[in-house]
């Protein structure tokens, strides 16, 4: 049996690698999974509105430091980090869960329509898909120097932050979105989006296509009763949260899974031009350089 180790984060990002290796997916292909936890953000420290005041990799150590081998997260972030790697991390192939995120307000708040989020604090975790999703969405409606994101990490801290009213509005994915439904907050705008995966460079060619496998697997099986595996999501919370929730309360159509598939060239430019319009991803940043094309074409 062949052992691998993978970040995990979000539950909700990490879920057909969970069900791929609890229902005995990965044994199939001979593979034992080892998911090292990501750490989390300090919740005594000081709001932070610049991300360049935030470590691109603050949440993905364990990779960075040679403690994992493959991690996901949103294709934004992926870029960045696969551009910043010290260790030769690179993209592999984009990921099975695509993301989704809304942005809340509190039920009593005078918000009620993206516009008045003009120059309002938007509680998020910088370098990952929360910021990048508030970027694209609000574009639309605003300037973009009346977009106010502020980094607060982990989506419990950014919960929390909302219903203490530190903050105007939050960024939530699962199972926080349906934890802050449940307790009154309005969405006001969401949005999907695709997250990618990257592979340590020791990893080989069969070894991906052997993680795929399962994991495509673990996607039909989710998919086809999502009901079943919400448990996961709601085990996920911390304790003094997790009986706010029911499994009734989440909205199923929000977990969408998909098989993992190459990353396209041109999703890749569009992608990288949009974060350098930002300033969120340098010039030099480009596929041929960080995207394994040998792992994308098989």
């Amino acid at each position: 049996m062949k052992k691998i180790t993978s970040e995990y984060s979000q539950v909700v990002f990490n879920l057909p690698w969970l069900v791929a290796e609890d229902e005995g997916l990965f044994a199939k292909e001979g593979i034992e999974v080892e998911f090292v936890r990501s750490p989390g953000w300090d919740a005594t420290r000081p709001v932070i509105t610049d991300p360049v005041q935030v470590d691109p990799f603050w949440r993905h150590k364990p990779f960075e430091e040679s403690a994992a081998e493959f991690f996901n997260a949103c294709e934004w972030g992926q870029i960045r980090r696969s551009n910043d790697s010290e260790v030769g991390g690179r993209i592999v192939m984009l990921r099975a869960a695509m993301g989704n995120q809304v942005i809340f307000v509190r039920g009593d708040s005078p918000i009620t329509h993206p516009q008045m989020l003009r120059d309002k604090a938007i509680a998020v975790n910088f370098h990952a898909g929360s910021h990048y999703l508030t970027l694209q969405l609000l574009e639309g409606f605003m300037a973009r120097d009346e977009i106010k994101p502020v980094h607060l990490g982990q989506a419990r801290l950014r919960y929390q932050a909302l219903m203490d009213g530190t903050v105007d509005a939050a960024t939530l994915m699962e199972p926080y979105t349906a934890l802050a439904e449940s307790q009154g907050c309005r969405p006001i705008i969401e949005g999907y989006y695709a997250g990618s995966a990257i592979s340590a460079p020791d990893v080989d060619e069969e070894t991906n296509q052997a993680i795929n496998r399962a994991v495509c697997a673990a996607v039909d099986r989710i998919n086809a009763d999502k009901g079943r595996y919400v448990r996961y999501l709601i085990d996920d919370l911390p304790d003094d949260l997790r009986g706010l929730v029911r499994p009734s309360d989440f909205r199923l159509a929000r977990l969408h899974y998909v098989h993992p598939r190459p990353y396209p060239e041109d999703e890749f430019e569009r992608t990288r031009r949009w974060m350098l319009s930002w300033g969120l991803v340098p010039e030099s940043a480009c596929y041929e350089d960080l995207v394994d094309t040998k792992i994308a074409a098989g």
